[in-house]
Parts: C-alpha cells; sequence; structure tokens
C-alpha cells in the first residue's frame, strides 16, 4: 500500500469496525455487506448477495469485475462478522497507540477484507479475473457457506484466505483439522432425596465422558480436546434424567479421527452410571490444510523476504545505534571540557592541550558559568 494511502485506508477502517456486527447480529453483517458493496461500485465492481437459505446467518457478499467468469486469477476470502456481542464498542472504541489500531474485527477479519479491496484497486483488471467472497458467519463454523466457498476455489488459480498472521506477523501456511460432536445423554430422573437408588444420572455419565475425553490430549500427537456441557439437570433435588456435551478435536494428522472414534466408542462403552444412553451427532468436520508439497516452497519464499526485511531492519537500528554511540562520544566529551572550564585548578594551557587533542577550530560551546567561549569541535 502507498504512504499516501494510508490514512484513507485507516478512515475506511474506523467506519468498518464501528459497525458493530456479531455473527448473531443480521442486521450488522447485513450493513457491513451493504459498506463493501457501496465501495465496490465506486471501484467499478460488480457484487451479488448469495443467501443461505437459513435465518440463523445474514448472506453472503460476493464482489468481482466478472461475477459469472468460468474461472479467476485471484480469490480473495474474508468475512465480514466477529465475536464481539452488540454493546461492546463502548468499551472499545477505535484507537490507535503507536503503530497499532485497536478495534473490534481489526485483525480478525475486517481489516484483511478491507485490504483485499485495496490490492484489487491496483491490479489491472482488463487482464485479470478476481474475486473477493465476504462470510457473513466465519465465526460460528461457515457451515451455510462452505459449498459456495468451494466452489469458486476450485476454480480459481490463487485463493488467498485474508485471515490474520501469528502474533509475531509470521505467515499462516496450515491450518488444524477439526472435528466437533454433540453428544445427548439419558438416563432415568428420580426425586434425590426419596428415592435416589431408582434415578439414572445422565448429568454424572456425560461428565465422566468428558473427564475421560480430556485425558486423550496429546500435543506431541497433534490433537487437543475442549468440551463444555450445554444442558445438565433443572434442579439440585432430582437426578437429571438428560445431560448434553458438545465437544470439538483439533488435530494435524488424518490418523487422528480414527483414534478419536476408538476412544469414543471405549469410554462410552465403560458405563459409569448403568443404562444411561447415548446419541452421537456430527455437527462439523474439516480436514487439516497442509500442502507438504508446495508449502516448504511456500515457506523458503516467505522466509526469503522476512529474512531481506530483518537485515534492513538491522542495518538501519545499526546505523541508529552508531549514530547515537557517535553522540555519545559527544557528549562526553563536550562534559570533560565544560568541567575543564569549570575547574580552577586546570591552566589554560591543558586546557587548551585537550582540545587540540580532540577537536577541531570552528565551534563554541557554553560553560558552567553561562559564558560562550570559542572552542574546537570535534573532527571525527
Amino acid at each position: 500500500m502507498k504512504d499516501s494511502e494510508i490514512d484513507k485506508y485507516l478512515a475506511d477502517l474506523k467506519e468498518l469496525t464501528d459497525i458493530e456486527s456479531p455473527t448473531s447480529s443480521i442486521n450488522g453483517v447485513n450493513e457491513v455487506a451493504a459498506w463493501f458493496k457501496k465501495r465496490a461500485e465506486i471501484l467499478g465492481l460488480k457484487s451479488r448477495g448469495i443467501e443461505l437459505g437459513t435465518d440463523k446467518a445474514a448472506p453472503c457478499l460476493f464482489i468481482s469485475n466478472d461475477l459469472d467468469a468460468k474461472s479467476y486469477d485471484f480469490l480473495f476470502i474474508g468475512h465480514m462478522d466477529t465475536v464481539f456481542p452488540v454493546g461492546t464498542k463502548a468499551d472499545v472504541p477505535f484507537s490507535k497507540i503507536d503503530e497499532r489500531i485497536n478495534a473490534l474485527g481489526a485483525i480478525d477479519d475486517k481489516g484483511g477484507s478491507l485490504l483485499s479491496l485495496y490490492v484489487i484497486k491496483e491490479l489491472d483488471l482488463s487482464k485479470l479475473k478476481i474475486g473477493l467472497f465476504l462470510n457473513s458467519h466465519e465465526e460460528t463454523g461457515s457451515n451455510f457457506a462452505k459449498d459456495a466457498i468451494r466452489e469458486l476455489a476450485k476454480k480459481s488459480r490463487y485463493a488467498l484466505v485474508v485471515e490474520p498472521a501469528r502474533e509475531d506477523g509470521s505467515m499462516v501456511a496450515t491450518r488444524k483439522g477439526v472435528i466437533s460432536y454433540v453428544l445427548n445423554f439419558r438416563g432415568v430422573s428420580a426425586h434425590a432425596g426419596n428415592h435416589p437408588e431408582r434415578g439414572r444420572s445422565a448429568v454424572v455419565e456425560a461428565a465422566n465422558f468428558i473427564v475421560e475425553l480430556s485425558k486423550l490430549t496429546d500435543f506431541k500427537a497433534g490433537h487437543t480436546f475442549n468440551s463444555i456441557m450445554t444442558k445438565g439437570g433443572d434442579a439440585q433435588n432430582v437426578v437429571p434424567d438428560f445431560a448434553s456435551v458438545t465437544f470439538e478435536m483439533r488435530y494435524h494428522h488424518a490418523s487422528s479421527v480414527e483414534f478419536l472414534h476408538k476412544k469414543m466408542d471405549e469410554i462410552l462403552s465403560h458405563q459409569l452410571v448403568p443404562d444411561v444412553t447415548c446419541e452421537r451427532i456430527l455437527i462439523n468436520e474439516e480436514a487439516p490444510m497442509i500442502d507438504e508439497v508446495n508449502l516448504p516452497n511456500i515457506k523458503k519464499d516467505s522466509d526469503k523476504v522476512a529474512n531481506k526485511n530483518l537485515i534492513k531492519a538491522y542495518e538501519v537500528i545499526q546505523d541508529k545505534i552508531r549514530v547515537q554511540t557517535q553522540a555519545k562520544e559527544k557528549i562526553e566529551k563536550a562534559s570533560v571540557i565544560l568541567f575543564l572550564f569549570d575547574d580552577k585548578d586546570n591552566t589554560v594551557s591543558e586546557i587548551t592541550t585537550f582540545v587540540k587533542e580532540n577537536y577541531r577550530e570552528g565551534g563554541t560551546a557554553i560553560d558552567p558559568t553561562g559564558l560562550r567561549k570559542n572552542i574546537y569541535h570535534q573532527s571525527r
């Protein structure tokens, strides 16, 4: 981006982040889409809303210089929704502190989505077919947009996901796989005081599953588990007959899925509470995105660029250190001279000798008494 455009970009980013658009706020996400649609028109681009057939998410938005192209040279993929509830902006207004912007969705992902438009503006659209897909519900899994994204990606030469980089600025070149389940446990209700022996607690069995599943987390093997209990009883004096658990596994290797299913069977077959049944519902499954063929070359090129920038930054820092060191030496020597002028025990000849050895004629300095004296300034 040109330096002259940075202020314009930040002004646009403020407009976008001032729109509160958690996934659940259909109106908020639609307002973001309207902003992008208007900006696309200014750039001479066309846009089309993508209806999802659900009331759980707003429509997505597709922007292009050719909405019906058979193929695209570049496809940018971003999203308009955030994780912040409506009302959060009052506590987190748009602010610029030093070189950092703090605003709702600035990184994830309004900044990247906006940047896509700035990149597209610099491309020769007479020679290229480009597309920008703006997801409306990425933060909740993109369940209703996956097919549309995949179809566009299949007919694109390059697909660039404009999500943020790592915290240290390094490129994100891989993504873990994820598989998610809902488990519904059903037991037998009973009064906890009068007939507790008749009860079969679905909550206890669900809790046992969560504990056993958590033991399977293995950072070395590359899979981790996280679980929540979304439903579990209504009163402390009633043995709960229903509990619901939602969990996910994040993983690097496909073999972890087989491992999960095997262990899930084992845990559920060794019941802690007899006669409690369990219904399993698969709600999401995404394979890891790891390109073993091209990734090494991509990383190599990325590191090469990063190293050049680091070397340049190092040289700039070294120059600053060198200037600061020289300035420090000058200050130290000037301080000595001022001290010599202020020390009545030093003779004029001693002062003159010191100055001639370290400075050349031409400069002036002020001694501690405030009197201007002709001295010599540093020659190196």
